[in-house]
């Protein structure tokens, strides 16, 4: 029977050592520490599930009710990082994305354009700019 392969979402196993992600209360980045207990909740659908640890680190503090986004397996550190500089490219990909329709801010928003306009419909929308028209002229 071949064995199952483990990524960085798999979920964690009691008694697994892992390390932290990111500071947390009492436990610093890179803390090394050993799951207690898992608790959260899972979908039965196959979609992400709401996982929660609680975790007994080094030094004998417990911590409970730590993210699974918190923590990573200490083979898997390269794996992690990587994966965080690709979110990192993505968002500023989709930031970049975002700024240029912004520049031409004076042009009104178009059919499928994004943005809280193209949710309103446009009916609505001129009529907001002739009251605030009125308003102010």
């Amino acid at each position: 029977m071949p064995k199952k392969t483990i990524e960085l979402d798999t979920p964690f196993r009691k008694g697994e050592q892992v390390l932290t992600t990111r500071d947390l209360r009492g436990a610093p980045e890179g803390t090394v520490g050993k799951i207690k207990l898992i608790n959260g909740l899972s979908d039965v659908s196959g979609g992400t599930p709401w996982l929660r640890y609680w975790v007994r680190f080094e030094d004998g503090s417990l911590l409970g009710h730590v993210d699974h986004e918190d923590l990573v397996r200490p083979d898997m550190v390269e794996a992690w990082q990587a994966r965080i500089e690709e979110r990192a490219a993505a968002a500023e990909a989709a930031a970049n994305a975002e700024a240029a329709p912004a520049a031409d801010a004076g042009a009104p928003a178009a059919g499928g354009g994004g943005g809280i306009e193209s949710m309103i419909p446009a009916a609505l929308l001129e009529r907001s700019r002739a009251a605030k028209a009125r308003l102010l002229g």
